[in-house]
């Protein structure tokens, strides 16, 4: 609807610049009628100039009002109005603004050849940068409009639409603040909980071999920001910048055995061999020594449960050296010279007997009852060869 009023209106202004020039050149073809006229025929997009001859001046009028649906009532208000405000106003019901009376006050006094300009106004809503703005603007493009308010583009300014375009009543001219911004942001990434079986620690019991260490991850986001105001955020990457380190957790895998007392002690299954550096244990089994130290040995005992000096749990079987003597972690086959077997055992601990007496090894019993038992009584200690620690556990 608009475009079919706007091209109306637009002949409709050619119609009334042919009509000024055409009355204004009537005077001057009176008594010669092939006085040759120009008619000039403007509006705010074209200018189309005519020659015709003074009797056929209506023709020029008549050639911008076929292709328009113009009653010849309006044509001959054309031809016969002196008042051409007047025409306008009442004929063509078109609101004549303050610059365009100014064009019809001069259009009497337009010699014969002469431009009369009547602009068109269009009504537009500018939403500049978030502002609300309703003005009225010359016709022509978006980018006149802009020009005629003034308006100019910022860098980080963005038009919508095409600044070509043609105005009309009521469009709309929005002109935004666009800024594009990376910003970070740094996430934890949790841990794992791993856990590792060890035979340190009795079934039930845990204990924590390495801390949890959180790690970090760095997202980068584009942010779009329209007038101020966030409009879009988007991830566009993510780096791990510090690997997290998993927890470990020991869990128990000993078993709770009898506890074996020195009363207990059967020596009638163990036989030594020298020659061939063998020992046979009370079960049967042949094994292979490196070296056997004699000597004193002792008893102690402590808390069930207790620590050592190698981390082991203290029971039966952790036994106390000299680790210059013997080396953490070997497996011991120990027989007393009296034939009482205190069996296999691993030398887990140590003590301050080390430094002032001639003691072998202090052995581990699980109550003082027993530890008096035993006493102090001479043994031999066999390191033994390709056993595993898991045999002290069976004695």
């Amino acid at each position: 609807m608009n475009s079919q009023k706007q091209k109306k209106h637009s002949m409709l202004r050619r119609a009334i610049s042919v009509a000024l020039m055409s009355s204004l050149c009537l005077t001057a073809a009176i008594g010669v009628a092939t006085f040759t006229q120009t008619v000039t025929v403007s509006d705010v997009t074209s200018n189309v100039a005519e020659e015709t001859e003074g009797e056929n001046k209506n023709s020029v009028i008549e050639g911008y009002l076929t292709e328009e649906s113009v009653s010849d009532s309006m044509l001959n208000a054309f031809k016969v109005e002196s008042n051409v405000e007047k025409v306008v106003e009442s004929s063509l019901n078109m609101v004549v603004k303050e610059n365009d009376s100014e064009a019809f006050a001069g259009a009497a006094k337009e010699e014969q050849g002469e431009e009369i300009r009547i602009e068109n106004w269009c009504k537009v809503k500018v939403d500049l940068r978030g502002e609300k703005l309703d003005k009225e603007v010359p016709a022509g493009t978006v980018s006149d409009a802009l020009a005629y308010l003034g308006i100019k583009l910022g860098e980080k300014d963005k038009l919508v639409g095409d600044q070509k375009a043609q105005l009309n009543d009521g469009m709309e001219i929005t002109i935004q603040t666009v800024e594009i911004k990376k910003t970070t942001k740094t996430e934890t990434i949790d841990y794992e909980t791993v856990n590792k079986e060890t035979s340190t620690l009795y079934e039930g019991n845990t204990d924590i071999e390495t801390y949890g260490q959180e790690g970090e991850r760095t997202i980068t986001y584009q942010e779009t920001w329209v007038n101020g105001k966030l409009k879009e955020k988007k991830e566009i990457s993510s780096e791990v910048t510090k690997e997290a380190v998993d927890q470990v957790v020991l869990v128990g895998t000993a078993k709770y055995e009898e506890s074996v007392t020195a009363s207990d002690s059967d020596d009638s299954y163990v036989s030594v061999d020298e020659s061939s550096n063998t020992i046979t244990d009370k079960n049967g089994n042949v094994l292979h020594y490196s070296y056997c130290l004699s000597g004193p040995t002792t008893a102690y005992t402590a808390e069930y449960g207790a620590g050592t000096a190698t981390g082991r749990l203290a029971r039966y079987g952790v036994v106390a050296v000299d680790p210059d003597e013997i080396p953490y972690g070997s497996v011991l086959y120990i027989v007393a010279d009296d034939g009482f077997v205190y069996g296999y055992a691993v030398a887990g601990d140590t003590g301050g007997f080390i430094y002032y007496t001639d003691v072998v090894a202090d052995l581990y019993f699980p109550t003082f009852d027993d530890c008096s038992f035993y006493g102090l009584r001479d043994a031999h200690v066999y390191v033994l060869e390709g056993v595993s620690e898991d045999m002290t556990y069976y004695n």
